[in-house]
């Protein structure tokens, strides 16, 4: 899909493979109050545009991995959340939706999502999925999306899907679909030299996000006070009002508690899903494999602790003002 660079929301490309390779994800420089590690981040300054605010979901290039002295291998792209500006620096693409307004936001989508971008897909499903906007819910069109999307092993997607075959939503009900699906997004592997350095990707990739959730949800609720104290009736943009400016940043808060939220709801399935899979382990009546107990272990408690941090970054949301 050629990259649109004329208007935004957009899903654009900067920068090449070559690049993503000497761009390093962001390590931990210790233990936040929040109980999640901070990443090294540019603070975002007082009076900056509205742009410096907008979280995007952006979509990194693969980095090449060594596992030991065995082998070498280029990992998948890892999609994380990150500012506009810090996308493009890490040679991402993204793609940008308003979810203060779904109804605007599946105008923006859908055409993405028939083009075969499977981020796009499950947003479209989860908005149907919702009866985000619409009249109500629509099982049925939120299955096909995530089809879609899971096809092209999109795991959101999958686990979505599975959701539906478990609740017999749009989809006939069946368990062993629903658990099918929940497996293939579960990103459990016999090799445990390659899961481990998936998790810890992962894990990496979680901290660099959240810090920069928490950041911004600072810096707007900043922003915000800061206009509400001033005595001008103009704000630090040329020719725009200040309520306009107030309204503005406001939305943008709204549209991020909303995203924070989805993705805890995500965590929340994703942690539904590993309980449902290891019940079907301890069901099968075959010897308990120890491998797999202990990668559902930490996967329940990774996940645990993403949830835990996504609710926190929605009540910072809902106190910005």
């Amino acid at each position: 899909m050629e990259p649109n660079t004329s208007n935004l929301p957009v899903r654009t490309l900067i920068g090449g493979f070559f690049l993503s390779l000497l761009v390093a994800c962001a390590t931990p420089s210790g233990d936040s109050e929040h109980g999640v590690g901070q990443a090294q981040l540019t603070p975002i300054a007082p009076g900056k545009g509205i742009d410096e605010f907008v979280l995007v979901d952006c979509l990194l290039p693969g980095q090449i991995r060594q596992l030991g002295t065995r082998m070498t291998y280029l990992a998948p792209r890892r999609m994380v959340k990150t500012t506009k500006s810090d996308c493009g620096i890490r040679g991402g693409e993204f793609i940008l939706f308003d979810r203060s307004d779904y109804r605007s936001a599946l105008q923006t989508l859908v055409p993405k999502a028939q083009a075969g971008d499977p981020v796009a897909q499950t947003y479209v499903g989860e908005i149907y999925e919702k009866g985000l906007g619409l009249p109500s819910p629509d099982y049925g069109s939120a299955a096909t999306w995530y089809r879609k999307a899971a096809a092209q092993e999109h795991r959101p997607a999958q686990t979505n899907l599975g959701s539906l075959y478990e609740r017999g939503l749009g989809v006939p009900r069946d368990k062993a679909q629903a658990l099918d699906w929940y497996r293939r997004a579960s990103g459990l592997t016999q090799d445990r030299l390659i899961f481990e350095s998936k998790l810890k990707a992962e894990q990496a990739a979680f901290r660099r996000e959240i810090a920069v959730r928490n950041q911004v949800a600072t810096a707007l609720r900043r922003q915000l006070r800061a206009l509400s104290a001033a005595g001008s009736s103009r704000s630090s943009s040329p020719g725009t009002s200040r309520s306009a400016e107030q309204a503005r940043l406001r939305r943008q808060v709204e549209s991020q508690r909303l995203d924070a939220e989805s993705e805890a709801e995500r965590r929340r399935k994703e942690l539904h899903a590993l309980e449902q899979l290891e019940q079907s382990e301890a069901a099968s009546g075959k010897p308990a494999d120890s491998g797999k107990a202990a990668q559902l272990g930490k996967l329940e408690l990774s996940r645990n602790e993403e949830y835990r941090a996504l609710l926190d970054t929605s009540r910072r949301l809902s106190q910005a003002e």
